[in-house]
């Protein structure tokens, strides 16, 4: 399940005698021992305008012992009537434990049961359990309905045992009116026309699988398929939408063929459906085996989207399909091992997108992104392993997280360029193949690949998951005189943002060390050794630790090293360029360096520079620009930053190119919207135009149009701020309306931010939008926005899924400098669940730490920009 789609560089305790119950195991709520389900034929009628459903399920249990009670799990469901083995039983729900207790006259044998229950539920609003969404066609109000029953919500839809270890064959059966459309995992096995205009369809069996994996949605949908050897592969959208739906089919078509070679198994179901529904929540898209959920953002292009959204259709699209094996086909054991889902599926995604399109260099994205975001995180309070422990299905709802998803790719990466890709891929396929239609753990994969490799992969997996943080490596080089080899010192601790994060944890860490002038030299550092040293011909003439950068670790250099490596900055390769600027701009924050190095290193940028470097170049440009918000140097820090993005956004101008890569294009797009967050006035009064121009000019191309209109709004003028209102007033695709309404809440303006506020307390933004509005004014208003959740917080907690409300406010509040907004978001959640304590404790020391950054960091950087602008004015070149 994708939760949080990253941009570039951005940002129960049961106890019980019978042994079918939920057996407390160091408090874990699920069920060990007891009945073992082997088949569920779920029948349900869903009524979308009055909210609810009636259903029967029939399971087929099996048991070695006999059994005074069947427990399993049930949730919001009204039970009338079980049986089993067509004998009435006593049935008790209990909504606390989110339990059914069935209790027969007298103990069932070993062998074989049937159970059958008659009950009704209820159809949710927001995106969890059987939900509706409702959209406008053509001034209509229409609804459709779908599913989402990651980790634990398909005990909403039928009683079963819904945790991942306990997988069977379901057989699903719908009736629903007969001019919807009604999809399932598997293909249609048979339709039935009955009266009153409704039409009862039964899906063919699934192959065993864990519950959260079903699937269900009704709607007006149309649907366009193609062969991908031998497997129908399917987009599944709203009426009159297919035209937008063809990126995605190649997606899918290149994705299914290239995790096919990959693995080296065939996809094992007739079908794959991608079905996109209008709407948001606290995810972007579900695997679902055969039938992949998607909110319409991430499946549909349309003539405005951008090439950061074309991108992001084809990797959500990779992730998914990817979990169709890793995570479907073998599947964790329990949700302590969520990441050996997400993490694996995050990684091959982006396997994918090197194979298809290279040109995208996700490597140098990931590293921008989704490593870099998750290495800040992992360097302060409230981090966690990668493999942690998960109680209950609120501490799993929890673990989807950055630290799950993007750590556990990195940590994947690494270990791959440690043991070599057809090792590691051998590994692979082998823990497969081993565990087919099965579970499996961590460590049988680690053990798979060190079988298949012959390294000592299970030490450097278990000290990067089963601890939290990483290691910082400082390296010293002693120079003998006249000669150009060195012995390289390398000595490590754990990297920390905060005092809290001081700890002593240690690492076994590959490492791949290289001169600017020869080849790498490959070596483990043990985590008891006090010290590495790698002998490296050349390394007095400069040298790179983690050359290629896919170690997941932070390299201080010592100051002679540190001022070649700036010297000759245009000879590192792009990835090693990109891990320098990435490594000083975090000792900066930290003080393990200068921040001045990282401006230094900044100074040096190429003229042609990789468009990613741009990118995270004009990121950070921004970020200081932020911190230096209110403060005297605000001007001079927004000029420097000005200075130091323009002469790369002359290279590439306002309009798109016929020849250009995709990454050109984002980097386009990156630096008119910090250029216009700089205060650029030429890019603003260039925005403005091309936003007030009539769309027959052509003055808004894709490539351009999302950034141009955010430049538009950051700086709009009443004027300009009513008509944005406007045009997401008019919009009536959800996709468009999405666009409009966050760009209307990005205005500086206060009076504008807090009339948007407001606005979402009515009826005119779709309600799935509500809390995203509220979220991009908190970007530029923080305490506006903070002020606004906490007075309307029952309101706005109406919008959110059970998981949201306990991870939104923090947040929210996160993108504040302000300590006491950190104070108060304590006092806010003291009633939060105890696994919610490390997110609200990591947003408390994300604003802390900001407040002590611009403290104890700008002074230095605000003295050397203003000896540098000095410098400039003077006519030095930068």
């Amino acid at each position: 399940m994708m939760l949080r789609p990253l941009a570039l560089a951005a940002l129960l305790l049961l106890g019980a005698t019978a042994p079918a119950a939920v057996a407390q195991t160091a408090q874990r709520q699920w069920f060990e021992g007891g009945p073992t389900p082997l088949r569920y034929e779920i029948a349900v009628t869903p009524n979308a305008e009055a909210a609810t459903f009636t259903g029967e399920a029939r399971i087929t249990i099996e048991s070695a012992e006999p059994l005074p009670a069947v427990t399993m799990n049930a949730l919001g469901l009204t039970v009338r009537r079980a049986t089993i083995d067509n004998a009435p039983v006593q049935f008790a729900t209990d909504e606390a434990a989110q339990t059914l207790t069935l209790t027969p006259r007298r103990p069932l044998r070993p062998g074989r049961h049937t159970i059958r229950v008659i009950y009704s539920g209820v159809i949710q609003d927001e995106a969890y359990g059987l939900f509706r969404v409702s959209y406008q066609d053509g001034g209509e109000t229409k609804r459709m309905l779908a599913t989402q029953f990651e980790p634990g919500d398909a005990r909403r839809l039928a009683p079963m045992w819904d945790q991942p270890n306990r997988r069977a064959v379901f057989s699903m059966t719908v009736t629903a009116p007969s001019d919807q459309m009604v999809v399932s995992n598997m293909p249609v096995q048979r339709a039935q026309r009955l009266s009153g205009g409704l039409t009862r369809t039964r899906f063919a069996d699934t192959p065993s699988m864990p519950s959260y994996l079903l699937f269900l949605a009704v709607g007006d949908f149309e649907r366009i398929t193609t062969n991908v050897d031998g497997v129908e592969l399917g987009v599944v959208v709203r009426r009159g939408q297919a035209h937008r739906a063809h990126e995605a089919m190649r997606a899918g078509e290149q994705s299914l063929r290239y995790f096919t070679e990959y693995f080296g198994i065939r996809y094992p179901l007739p079908k794959l459906d991608m079905i996109g529904v209008p709407g948001a929540g606290g995810f972007g898209a579900m695997e679902n085996w055969g039938a992949i959920l998607y909110f319409d953002q991430y499946l549909l292009v349309d003539e405005h989207s951008s090439a950061a959204e074309r991108q992001t259709v084809f990797r959500i699209v990779a992730h998914e399909i990817a979990h169709q094996w890793f995570g479907n086909l073998v599947t964790m054991m329990w949700w302590d091992d969520l990441w050996l889902n997400e993490g694996f599926a995050s990684w091959m995604a982006a396997k994918a997108v090197e194979a298809v399109h290279p040109d995208w260099q996700p490597w140098l994205g990931q590293l921008a992104g989704g490593t870099a975001t998750a290495m800040a995180l992992d360097a302060r309070e409230g981090t966690h392993p990668v493999v942690q422990t998960v109680n209950t299905i609120d501490e799993a709802n929890l673990a989807f997280d950055t630290i799950t998803y993007q750590k556990g790719l990195a940590v994947i990466r690494m270990l791959e360029a440690y043991v070599g890709e057809e090792d590691f891929r051998q590994g692979v396929r082998d823990y497969l193949n081993a565990h087919l239609y099965g579970n499996a753990q961590t460590e049988e994969l680690w053990s798979a690949i060190q079988a298949a490799s012959g390294e000592p992969v299970l030490d450097i997996a278990r000290s990067f998951t089963r601890q939290p943080g990483f290691p910082l490596l400082s390296a010293e080089a002693t120079c003998r005189r006249g000669q150009n080899a060195a012995g390289v010192s390398v000595t490590q601790r754990r990297f920390a943002m905060d005092e809290v994060s001081r700890t002593g944890e240690r690492w076994t860490v590959p490492v791949v060390t290289r001169s600017l002038s020869g080849a790498p030299v490959r070596t483990v550092m043990p985590a008891h050794a006090q010290v590495k040293i790698i002998e490296l011909e050349g390394a007095c003439g400069g040298y790179v630790v983690n050359a290629g950068q896919s170690g997941f670790f932070r390299v201080l250099y010592d100051p002679a090293n540190f001022g070649r490596l700036t010297q000759n900055f245009g000879q590192l390769e792009t990835a090693d360029q990109l891990g320098l600027l990435l490594d000083y701009w975090e000792f900066g924050r930290s003080g393990d360096a200068p921040f001045t190095d990282y401006l230094d290193l900044v100074n040096v940028l190429p003229a042609d520079a990789d468009p990613v470097i741009v990118m995270d170049t004009a990121a950070s440009m921004t970020a200081l620009a932020d911190y230096a918000r209110g403060r005297p140097s605000e001007p001079a820090v927004r000029a420097y930053g000005r200075r130091v993005l323009r002469p790369h956004f002359e290279r590439v101008g306002w309009m798109p190119r016929a020849d250009e890569s995709s990454n050109v294009a984002l980097m386009r797009a990156a630096l008119i919207a910090a250029l216009g967050e700089l205060g650029d006035e030429a890019v603003i009064a260039e925005a403005r135009r091309r936003a007030r121009a009539p769309e027959s000019e052509g003055a808004l191309p894709a490539a351009i149009r999302a950034a141009v209109l955010g430049v538009y709004a950051q700086h709009a003028t009443t004027q300009d701020y009513e008509a944005l209102l406007g045009r997401a007033r008019a919009a009536t695709d959800f996709v468009e309306q999405r666009r409009l309404w966050r760009q209307l809440a990005a205005a500086d303006d206060q009076a504008l931010a807090r009339r948007t506020l407001q606005l979402t307390l009515g009826e005119e933004i779709p309600r799935q939008l509500r809390t995203q509005v509220i979220a991009v004014v908190a970007a530029s208003h923080p305490r506006l926005a903070w002020d606004f959740l906490v007075a309307n917080r029952t309101a706005i907690e109406q919008y959110l899924d059970p998981l949201q409300r306990l991870e939104y406010p923090p947040g929210i509040a996160q993108q504040s400098s302000d300590p006491a907004i950190a104070t108060e978001l304590e006092a806010y959640a003291q009633n939060f669940p105890e696994g919610a304590r490390p997110t609200v404790a990591a947003a408390a020391g994300a604003i802390r730490l900001r407040a002590q950054t611009i403290r104890d960091r700008m002074p230095a950087v605000e003295r050397w920009i203003a000896a540098h602008n000095r410098n400039s004015r003077g006519g030095r070149a930068r």
